[in-house]
């Protein structure tokens, strides 16, 4: 995943982002469609000690899904430890649990285990359905969007009846 930084922050809008990582940093845009900051600007509110933007690409985050998924060769410890990422432990709904970093849905279908965000400039999505071995992830340039949704439907789609 050589696309993929966690930028330290600096008192710059990119933090620390390296100029390699800088040059295919993309423009981000607000929920109307405007360009919003430069191209790789942190438009975030999340700024508290140890917080920043993750900027990553299609193809790491695809890697990432099939590690998630049990389709590339992983550590057996690091396969043990994704494994564990993905169990929900605390209810957040009636048919949501948080697990160590993702959303666990369940009881409509198969279920599915995800995670979505995004800041002013920008929305993602990753999820997946690990028993049938499907995922989707969305990455785009446009702030407070709902990928989600149209990620749930994919994978609903794509698991078939």
């Amino acid at each position: 995943m050589t696309s993929t930084t966690l930028p330290r922050r600096n008192q710059g809008p990119r933090g620390r982002l390296s100029p390699q990582h800088r040059l295919r940093a993309v423009q981000g845009y607000t929920p109307e469609g405007e360009p919003f900051g430069e191209p790789g600007d942190q438009q975030g509110y999340y700024h508290w000690p140890g917080t920043s933007q993750m900027y990553s690409s299609a193809r790491d985050m695809a890697i990432f899904l099939a590690a998630n998924l049990g389709e590339l060769a992983t550590e057996p410890s690091l396969r043990k430890a994704m494994a564990s990422a993905q169990q929900g432990v605390l209810p957040i709904g009636p048919r949501n649990l948080q697990a160590m970093a993702w959303e666990v849905l369940f009881g409509a279908g198969a279920t599915i285990i995800e995670k979505y965000g995004g800041l002013h400039n920008a929305s993602a999505y990753i999820g997946m359905m690990p028993d049938r071995k499907i995922g989707v992830v969305i990455l785009g340039n446009r702030g407070n969007q709902y990928p989600h949704e149209i990620g749930r439907a994919l994978l609903r789609e794509l698991s078939g009846p």
